[in-house]
């Protein structure tokens, strides 16, 4: 079924949801959940549970399998940015504030991949593993993960900041989109906004220890 180009958001989603768009009126769908279009997004959240009591009762066939995952995805990211803005300064804590420094003065210091844990950051859907801490020079490298439609505040670098992503898809502002393999550094002094991320991502950055959240 082709959709009119005047249909509401909820007669689109509906066609969405079931498989009954061709690959380019899905190409179009998905871009609108893509740009945050609110009626979109809504229709998908409210028809979602509606459309899969029905097809439960359907004789079960071959549907485009991409579709369900692309939508997860897209609109659980999409209604984290518009509708859940991350903490306030208030809110986060910083769990390397209580990490105690390693030994900066070993010739070899190695992590197993069996060793260490996965910390909250105080940041919802926010992750890290400590690699190294080194207090002295106000430096700290970790592993940084982010779940799926989870966003960071925005912040001040008191140092030099790296980012290299090794797995997934890291949106830093309104302009740049990294995925995996992408580097950026950030000078001190210089202003992070929102970082958000739409499928989930693991983050290699090193780091300050005393980066400032911005309210």
């Amino acid at each position: 079924m082709t959709p009119d180009p005047t249909s509401s958001a909820a007669e689109l989603a509906s066609l969405y949801l079931t498989g009954a768009m061709t690959p380019e009126e899905i190409a179009s769908f998905e871009a609108r959940l893509d740009a945050g279009d609110l009626d979109v997004i809504a229709a998908v959240r409210d028809l979602g549970p509606v459309a899969e009591a029905l097809l439960a009762n359907v004789e079960p066939v071959t549907p485009p399998e991409h579709v369900r995952a692309s939508l997860l995805h897209r609109a659980a990211a999409s209604l984290a940015a518009q509708d859940h803005a991350p903490e306030s300064a208030a809110e986060v804590e910083h769990v390397w504030d209580q990490w105690s420094p390693d030994d900066a003065t070993a010739a070899l210091f190695t992590i197993r991949a069996g060793e260490g844990s996965w910390d909250d950051t105080g940041v919802e859907g926010v992750q890290v593993r400590r690699l190294f801490v080194d207090r002295a020079n106000d430096r700290m490298t970790a592993l940084f993960r982010m779940a799926p439609g989870a966003s960071y505040v925005p912040h001040v670098h008191d140092g030099p900041e790296e980012c290299y992503v090794l797995d997934g898809d890291l949106h830093v502002g309104d302009d740049v989109v990294m995925r995996a393999g992408d580097y950026q550094r950030c000078a001190a002094g210089s202003t992070h906004g929102v970082q958000r991320t739409v499928g989930g991502c693991l983050l290699l950055i090193s780091s300050s220890l005393h980066d400032e959240v911005i309210e």
